[in-house]
């Protein structure tokens, strides 16, 4: 008993000290056949930590998505204090793209500061730079806080009044970070990261046609490593600045970060459009949810985040032509998008190299908000809303459709374009066009009374004519609120409505059938430009059952998993085009230009920010490196993108994703022991072993 009392004085003693006593490890690493093995340090000549194999080994290291063109890695690494990396030259033409630069390059020292497994998770918080923190550094573990909010006359009170020469800025969140209290060796103190960014183009806001390629070096020599970045615009070279922290680890071996001694990648994406699309509508996010959300996305490199920002559960976003609107359809004065929230989450993901689309649907999907038209002489807006039972009436509970023939609904419509395109400066809009039920309109006394004015006859054909009536009108609206100096394309769900009546010229498609559906490869054929969606493969929420308890008849009778994200190929889906892969004839060239991409949707009507970051990642990572990389199929034995993903989920949880493991960690550990029999198999017949 006295030997465990002095044991367990001696453990408290441990945990008490200022340095905690860690086990080492007994393990090295060492690459075969693009796999990082575990070995034990006794069997092996030398050693090499986890975060080197998993920086250098295979062809593509840990980079996720990977690149498209030249990638050169070196098989070492070697350390460096993050307080240590500066950028020295930053050659841009254009002043705003400048300020939009230095704020990726503050985010990016920010990224890796949260690469230290000791920072604290609760601070890694969407970075808004709305709080300037002046801080006296009295030794290396604390700080103390000398005021909050910038744009504060006074600061708050202070625990001591501190020397002028005592006073530095910094960055709330270095407060917190560990590596500036960690001590290193001269070696590690000497090396410095130096980097060199050079933009040509003063291009600030991103398009479809916005080019997106970047060349990344990295060169050490000595006790100096030298990074530079060539881009044409700035969206480039943010990307670049992303796969600069993706060639960097954190290595427990001496609490340091590593760095790829020498590189060369140079990369472009094989899709404009590479989107996720989030329903806040039937149930609310706050705005730093949807800013972790647009941070993630643009760890992966995705571009487009399409904001279904209203729905018929509610209508959260303010609308100052009509604040009706939020007013009656929001769920609580609490759980509405002002104007200035707007703003500042486009403004958010336009730092991280991504744009901004609404989506205000129609003419389905309408009820809450819309409610007070009646009793202010505004005729009926929507109609079926609240109709018992609703699946007689409407595809989906609390449902509505607006009402096509009030012309009340365009003035109201006209005035929530113009709010739209005041707050998201869009170049695109999504229209919606899913969901719509005859049933609701042939049962409606509107429409039965203008039928019977007109004598026209409740049919199918009739009712067709009036959706086309409603989408007119809404494209004029659209128009209108843009302007002669802007152009705003619409996005429309794809339907028997679309390949009849939508002009292939003023719309882009939303593609939704099934990846084996011959439609989606019509709508290639017939010219029109198209956004693959498929809701076999491509739907988050396909992960639980509906709403209302049954599965939804949407989703597969599988869940999606990450592989399904990953082979789902838009090129590939459309094997009845030939040569629309390689585009080796003009024709075939001209209609795969045509495919802009894909997007992961999420209905929200069983999440909300709570489960987002579970359901989407790392699934959608998978998709985002289909959608930037396009890889074809290789050899299952030389297929390094389950290792990377792996790694890449561990690097956005560093981050402060909530991403669930796709594996157990031992798969991790050692890369070569978690495979299936079949790829034993192919791993067998396809690679001579490496001794």
């Amino acid at each position: 008993m006295r030997v465990l009392a002095a044991a367990a004085a001696l453990i408290v003693a441990a945990v008490s000290a200022q340095d905690f006593y860690r086990l080492s490890s007994p393990y090295s690493y060492t690459c075969l056949d693009n796999f990082c093995v575990r070995q034990l340090r006794t069997e092996v000549p030398s050693y090499r930590s986890q975060a080197e194999c998993q920086l250098t080994c295979g062809e593509y290291g840990s980079l996720l998505p990977h690149p498209t063109g030249k990638v050169e890695l070196s098989k070492e690494g070697v350390h460096f204090n993050p307080e240590h990396f500066q950028v020295t030259k930053m050659a841009v033409p254009d002043q705003q793209v400048s300020k939009m630069l230095e704020e990726a390059v503050r985010y990016t020292k920010r990224n890796l500061h949260f690469l230290h497994p000791e920072f604290p998770s609760q601070f890694k918080t969407p970075y808004t730079e709305k709080e300037k923190v002046q801080y006296v550094r009295e030794n290396p573990r604390q700080f103390i806080r000398q005021s909050t909010k910038f744009n504060q006359e006074t600061p708050q009170e202070q625990t001591q009044e501190p020397e002028p020469d005592q006073t530095e800025l910094y960055e709330s969140w270095e407060r917190f970070s560990p590596f500036l209290s960690e001590k290193y060796s001269p070696r590690i103190n000497r090396h410095k990261v130096n980097m060199e960014i050079t933009v040509n183009n003063p291009v600030n806001k991103l398009r479809l046609d916005t080019d997106e390629s970047y060349q990344i070096d990295v060169k050490t020599t000595g006790d100096d490593t030298l990074v530079t970045i060539q881009a044409p615009t700035f969206f480039g070279a943010r990307h670049a600045l992303e796969t600069f922290t993706q060639m960097i680890a954190f290595d427990e071996s001496n609490n340091a970060l590593m760095i790829i001694k020498d590189a060369s990648v140079t990369d472009s994406p094989k899709f404009k459009y590479r989107g996720f699309m989030l329903d806040t509508s039937r149930n609310f996010y706050p705005k730093e949810d949807l800013m972790r959300l647009i941070d993630t996305m643009a760890h992966n490199k995705m571009n487009y985040f399409q904001w279904h920002i209203t729905d018929a559960a509610s209508y959260p976003m303010y609308s100052e032509h009509r604040p009706e609107m939020a007013y009656y359809g929001a769920y609580s004065s609490r759980k509405v998008y002002y104007p200035e929230d707007i703003k500042e989450i486009v403004e958010y993901a336009r730092l991280r190299g991504i744009s901004v689309v609404p989506e205000i649907s129609g003419p389905a999907q309408n009820n809450a908000g819309w409610q007070w038209g009646e009793k202010n002489g505004k005729g009926r807006l929507v109609l079926c809303a609240g109709e018992k039972p609703w699946f007689e009436h409407v595809k989906e509970p609390v449902d509505g459709h607006l009402n096509p023939v009030n012309p009340e609904v365009y003035n109201i419509l006209g005035e929530i374009y113009k709010d739209v395109v005041e707050y998201f400066d869009p170049d695109m809009m999504h229209v919606g066009g899913d969901g719509v039920s005859f049933k609701c309109w042939q049962n409606s006394n509107d429409i039965k009374e203008y039928l019977a004015a007109n004598a026209l006859e409740s049919n199918s054909e009739q009712m067709f004519k009036l959706w086309n009536i409603y989408q007119n009108n809404a494209y004029t609206k659209l128009t209108e609120a843009a302007g002669p100096e802007r152009k705003v394309t619409p996005i429309i769900h794809s339907s028997s409505f679309v390949r009849n009546y939508i002009n292939k010229d003023n719309y882009i498609v939303q593609v939704n059938e099934p990846s084996s559906d011959p439609a989606a490869a019509q709508y290639v054929k017939d010219g029109y430009k198209v956004i693959f969606a498929n809701l076999d493969q491509w739907r988050v929420d396909c992960l639980d059952s509906s709403w209302y308890g049954e599965k939804s008849e949407k989703c597969p009778l599988e869940t999606p998993t990450w592989r399904n994200f990953y082979e789902n190929s838009p090129l590939d889906n459309l094997q009845s085009i030939p040569n629309i892969r390689d585009g080796q004839t003009p024709e075939s060239q001209a209609l795969k230009n045509n495919v802009l991409g894909g997007i992961v949707s999420l209905y929200s009507s069983e999440t909300d920010g709570n489960g987002l970051d579970t359901k989407a990642w790392p699934r959608v990572s998978a998709m985002a490196e289909r959608l930037w990389s396009d890889p074809a199929k290789s050899p299952q034995g030389f297929d390094t993108k389950l290792k990377r993903l792996n790694v890449h989920r561990e690097r956005m949880v560093a981050r402060g994703t909530k991403a669930n493991p796709l594996q157990p960690g031992i798969c991790l550990l050692d890369e070569s022991s978690c495979y299936s029999k079949e790829e034993y198999a192919a791993r067998s017949a396809n690679i001579p072993q490496t001794p």
